[in-house]
């Protein structure tokens, strides 16, 4: 089967420093410093070509030793690196985390210049690719042209988008009618509705008016809280499992939760296995080290769910 997800976004190196004591403002902290490849769309095919469906990127990376640990990484996941623009002298993107000493982010630095690259005539030189992928994960870090350009011209697929952030929520609301999924944690949820969301009968309000707005399905997650699943058939599924006892990592969840719902939808399962599976994913990404837990697959998935599930 030819079946693929395209992805079109970043691709970058990750820093993570984990203080080993208590974040204080202008002092140098004892800490463990480790390096990776990330960007949320490449984590996404990582995920998603792990759990066994075919992945290809559409990027940009600089000719620099981070540009080569980039894509050495991503084929040795599975992923298509195929099509990825390479930037001569370009400065491949780095994303630098301070973890706490409970392994929760504290603060986060970012280059993406260089993703001022993928452009118009760029994602022109690839329609192919995307006008016959199963499904399209768009970043929403991508230059307006570039998103506008994508959505006008391949209607035909469905795209999946992680608003990642409450600004990149702003930045993707003029467009919710062009997105067939959405992935918003609460606050997300809020931006794009425009409003507060305090109570249930808030988020209920708040989803409804989402999906009045075009989209087709949309995925809140709720932290501990599980996942509210909703489309614009009016269908409603919200679940809950038990959540992890100790955190080892909180990176990576959201980008494993996102591709298991894609690759899901792309199997045609039954959107409660989707929420549930998609739970799990983020459950066996927080026990590891890893920002993507090397173990994914479905039938790992099904242990967690058996561990997690509430009864």
């Amino acid at each position: 089967m030819n079946e693929y997800v395209v992805g079109i976004g970043a691709a970058n190196v990750d820093v993570y420093g984990t203080s080993e004591m208590k974040i204080r403002l202008h002092y140098d902290h004892p800490s463990i410093i480790k390096t990776g490849v990330g960007g949320v769309t490449r984590n996404i095919l990582e995920n998603i070509s792990r759990l066994g469906v075919r992945a290809k990127l559409l990027s940009a990376i600089g000719d620099d030793i981070y540009g080569d640990l980039v894509r050495e990484k991503s084929c040795e996941a599975g992923i298509d690196m195929d099509h990825i623009k390479l930037v001569k002298g370009g400065r491949t993107s780095i994303f630098m985390q301070v973890m706490d000493s409970n392994n929760d982010m504290h603060i986060a630095l970012c280059d993406m210049s260089i993703n001022k690259n993928i452009n118009t005539a760029y994602i022109k030189k690839n329609a192919s690719i995307i006008k016959n992928a199963a499904a399209v994960i768009l970043d929403p870090s991508l230059p307006n042209d570039v998103l506008e350009y994508i959505l006008d011209n391949f209607t035909e697929v469905p795209i999946f988008v992680d608003p990642i952030s409450d600004n990149y929520a702003k930045k993707i609301k003029p467009y919710l009618s062009k997105f067939y999924c959405l992935k918003p944690n609460k606050t997300e949820l809020a931006t794009l509705a425009n409003m507060k969301i305090e109570t249930d009968e808030d988020l209920i309000k708040a989803y409804k008016r989402v999906i009045k707005k075009g989209v087709k399905k949309l995925y809140v997650s709720l932290g501990k809280g599980g996942c509210l699943y909703t489309n614009d058939d009016g269908e409603i599924v919200r679940a809950q499992l038990k959540p992890v006892e100790n955190m080892v990592n909180a990176s990576g969840a959201g980008d494993s939760f996102f591709a298991t719902i894609i690759y899901g939808t792309v199997k045609g399962f039954k959107e409660e296995s989707i929420v549930n599976y998609a739970m799990a994913a983020g459950i066996a990404t927080i026990g590891v080290k890893e920002t993507i837990n090397p173990k994914l697959s479905i039938a790992y998935l099904d242990k967690v769910l058996k561990k997690h599930i509430i009864k």
